[in-house]
């Protein structure tokens, strides 16, 4: 199968939520037609306030994210080099791992007060082990024959990143950052609603779900949908085939 025909089967798929959503809104109370959306998205998307709430809450992801990826970098950079600092991260990681998100939400927003550090911190520690196990799985995988060339004839660090490691790790951050973006969008729309936000995709939604205004809730969960999909399909897996492309 040609990768365009892989593209077609994926629109046919997003395409068929379509009738399903019609049949959902003929047999339930609370779903909204797809049509009576659709002719509220123009209005929807040309307030301002829409892309206020959605600004920040991207920043607080983007942050977030930024800080968990570059915590997994130095975690699984340690684990792989030091056994001691193996074993003693470990025990962090995996405490992390096992952590909910609702959990790490709540008492991250009790700890900061609600402040914007508490969202962009629940964000990058709920990531950073996934960045963390799946660096270290690729620095372990590393040729260490390569590795110790290297030192042989001095390579400096980035010549190293470059030429060595980059290409064994670099499959593994793509499969990481594909779970630690999903879950950043997850846990954040958490953290928003548990810590009373003001502001912010999860803050709109939650009053449009307690004040019961149906449509706005399909509004953003349809804008939402769309910016999870738009960021993994045109930005990380964009990125990838880059990053691939001498395959």
């Amino acid at each position: 199968m040609t990768a365009l025909q892989k593209q077609v089967w994926a629109y046919l798929a997003l395409l068929l939520l379509i009738p399903a959503w019609f049949l959902a809104h003929q047999n339930t109370t609370f779903i909204e037609s797809p049509v009576t959306v659709a002719k509220a998205l123009p209005h929807f998307l040309s307030d301002p306030a829409t892309w206020t709430n959605i600004g920040i809450t991207l920043a607080r992801v983007v942050f977030g994210l930024l800080m968990g990826v570059a915590s997994g970098f130095v975690a699984a950079f340690a684990m792989t080099r030091s056994r001691l600092l193996g074993d003693v991260l470990s025990y962090y990681v995996t405490a992390a791992l096992r952590t909910p998100s609702a959990i790490a939400a709540i008492l991250a927003l009790a700890i900061f007060k609600g402040s914007e550090a508490g969202y962009v911190l629940v964000v990058a520690f709920i990531t950073f082990p996934y960045m963390a196990v799946g660096l270290r799985d690729g620095l372990a995988s590393a040729d260490h024959d390569l590795d110790e060339m290297a030192q042989v004839y001095h390579l400096g660090l980035l010549t190293r990143i470059r030429h060595i490691w980059a290409p064994f790790v670099a499959p593994y951050i793509f499969a990481a950052l594909r779970n630690a973006h999903a879950l950043a969008w997850k846990v954040i729309v958490v953290a928003e609603i548990f810590g009373a936000a003001k502001t912010g995709f999860g803050a709109q939604f939650e009053h449009a779900w307690s004040y019961m205004i149906m449509i706005e809730v399909h509004l953003w969960l349809l804008v939402f949908m769309v910016i999870v999909l738009f960021a993994e399909y045109g930005l990380i897996r964009t990125a990838e085939k880059y990053v691939f492309r001498w395959r």
